[in-house]
């Protein structure tokens, strides 16, 4: 985990009232810096499926390569440095072409920075199916992909030998402001061999986490923790201690936090949401809490 250190408060986090204009001004001064500064590279677990096992890999953002029992799945491809905007600050943990096969590719809605059209076209080359939320299948269409699976909330399907439950999360679908119709926004939950992992997408905090954990036993929880600030970016997303909570109401054996330190989306630092998960973690003795870098990996036997 991150280590934790001493952190500048920002002016409009002590209480001092701070313009709108001033906020949305030191922003944009930051996110210049970011478009110059180059990408930082990282170091990566190599990928070796074992059909034993579940084992997740932290590509960045919210991609996720997942190996369920021999049944490889990718969350939310993104591997470009720009979404159009902001730049990435960090590399992918792997480039497509250093992907094995992937039997799913689930993709829980159509924003920016979770459905990449130039990431999909390449990824179809070694991708025998493709998920996506309800009203997206435009987006795709175009894309030579052998089995286009358009999902609704609460439906059930199997695919590849893992069972896909859809649940409906607390957030929006539309992937350009005029758009006339809505577009779905899932989360999945994948089930295979007993065991379940939950992939979030992007949530705020809300009743679906405790309708999960009500039905079903939760082994891993794949949850959002950036994208907070201002506060009003928490009806829609989930800070670290939202994020506990769904973990809690989950009541998931395991936490991997996703959705963080890759592209500045909102004001605050980029470690700050897993520094702060960290902490929160070390306060609590939480053992279920598993911080990935980009690259670097998670087995459960």
């Amino acid at each position: 985990m991150p280590r934790a250190r001493k952190r500048e408060i920002p002016l409009h986090r002590k209480g001092k009232k701070v313009s709108r204009i001033f906020l949305m001004a030191r922003f944009m001064w930051v996110a210049f810096g970011d478009a110059i500064r180059p990408i930082k590279k990282v170091e990566s677990d190599p990928i070796v499926v074992d059909p034993n096992q579940i084992q997740i890999w932290m590509i960045g953002h919210a991609t996720v390569f997942i190996n369920f029992y021999g049944t490889t799945i990718l969350t939310d491809p993104i591997f470009v440095n720009w979404i159009p905007f902001p730049k990435r600050h960090v590399t992918p943990g792997f480039e497509i072409e250093d992907l094995p096969e992937i039997d799913i590719v689930a993709v829980s809605h159509a924003h920016w920075d979770h459905l990449n059209k130039r990431s999909l076209k390449k990824l179809a080359k070694k991708t025998k199916t493709l998920v996506i939320a309800k009203n997206c299948h435009d987006l795709v269409e175009k894309i030579p992909f052998e089995n286009v699976v358009e999902l609704d909330w609460d439906s059930v399907v199997e695919l590849a030998g893992v069972t896909i439950h859809v649940y409906k999360p607390q957030h929006w679908g539309r992937r350009l402001p005029w758009e006339s119709f809505q577009r779905g926004y899932n989360s999945y939950l994948f089930e295979k061999n007993g065991k379940k992992v939950f992939f979030c997408g992007d949530s705020a905090y809300c009743d679906m986490f405790g309708h999960v954990g009500e039905k079903h036993d939760v082994d891993i929880a794949l949850l959002p923790i950036g994208a907070y600030n201002p506060p009003s970016f928490r009806k829609v997303h989930m800070d670290p201690h939202d994020a506990l909570r769904a973990y809690y109401d989950l009541q998931a054996e395991l936490l991997i936090p996703m959705h963080w330190g890759n592209f500045r989306l909102s004001r605050e630092p980029m470690k700050e949401p897993a520094w702060l998960l960290g902490e929160l973690a070390r306060e609590r003795r939480l053992s279920g809490i598993q911080i990935l870098q980009n690259g670097h990996s998670h087995t459960v036997d």
